[in-house]
């Protein structure tokens, strides 16, 4: 299954930090970029050294959803407000979904969805033959969520959100449509969710 992507940052900011720290210890020599305790460290305490750093910041990321650095909150795009609604719950979190199709492909969507924290979370997904992928970003650049499930005979999709910032968070989610279906339900036809792709050419041969 092809799936929409949203630029994802994270791995080059990561290694610009490690480049960044690598540096300053390079342009400071006395100073000692350590990985645990340095020996004649302050009376009784610990250098901070990397695995100290790496520590805090897993402490930091389990303590919260999506907490990659902190993105200003986006506001509600105008071209999603007409869209069709879906309702339903991620984790113990109301949401609200606006989602439409993606007008140059087929069985896919976009939108937004609101119900976490200020603003709105943009969505680009896709599904086949009853299973569902959908990328989240809080930031309009890198992906800070992702939704993998299955659409049952109502057009309702449940499954499981994992953190693109802490894999170890994974939450349950269900949504359901709430008036137009976007999402088609399940069936067993291979792309038969197709509603909005163009209609066949019309013949010109008479009677046809």
């Amino acid at each position: 299954m092809r799936v929409a992507r949203l630029t994802d940052l994270c791995t080059t900011l990561g290694a610009a930090a490690v480049f960044a720290l690598a540096g300053a210890a390079q342009a400071a020599p006395a100073t000692e970029l350590s990985t645990g305790p340095v020996h004649g460290a302050a009376a009784g305490g610990e250098a901070l050294g990397l695995n100290q750093a790496i520590r805090d910041g897993e402490a930091r990321r389990g303590a919260a959803l999506s907490t990659g650095a902190a993105a200003r909150p986006l506001a509600p795009r105008p071209e999603y407000a007409s869209l069709p609604v879906y309702v339903g719950k991620l984790g113990d979190q109301p949401v609200r979904l606006r989602l439409g199709p993606k007008p140059d492909e087929r069985d896919s969507v976009r939108g937004e969805y609101s119900g976490r924290g200020a603003g709105v979370r943009l969505l680009a997904g896709e599904w086949e033959d009853g299973a569902f992928l959908m990328e989240e970003s809080d930031d309009g650049t890198r992906v800070s969520g992702n939704w993998e499930g299955t659409i049952d005979a109502s057009g309702a999709v449940r499954g499981t959100w994992t953190d693109a910032f802490n894999p170890a968070i994974v939450l349950p989610f269900f949504i359901r449509p709430l008036g137009m279906l976007v999402i088609p339900p399940f069936d067993m036809t291979p792309n038969s969710g197709v509603t909005y792709a163009p209609p066949p050419p019309k013949s010109s041969i008479s009677g046809w």
